[in-house]
């Protein structure tokens, strides 16, 4: 999986602050959409395990709410293979963060 940005401290992409990750690749192509350039699954970097590590980290500190994953499409079969591993660790290792989809 290649993701085009991350964002920490981030306050436009749920309530509180958090993490976003935005992920590439969709095939919906949908008019209008805000971010047609992460619509190719090969735009960005890949997703490392050095970036899961970088998103904990940031997960640890008390006033960060949750993480938010959005694209793309974070729904798309390539992406669930990377995400559905990632998103069960961090829910283990953070349980009272919450996490958003935006699909």
């Amino acid at each position: 999986m290649y993701y085009g940005n991350m964002k920490y401290n981030d306050i436009a992409n749920g309530i509180g602050v958090r993490t976003s990750l935005f992920v590439s690749g969709c095939r919906h192509h949908c008019k209008g959409c805000f971010q047609p350039q992460t619509w190719d699954f090969d735009y960005g970097k890949p997703f490392t395990k050095e970036e899961e590590e970088k998103i904990a980290a940031s997960l640890r500190e008390d006033y960060v709410a949750g993480l938010t994953v959005l694209g793309g499409e974070p729904m798309e079969a390539e992406n669930q293979e990377a995400l559905y591993p990632f998103l069960k660790r961090i829910r283990q290792e953070f349980p009272d963060k919450s996490i958003w989809i935006y699909t």
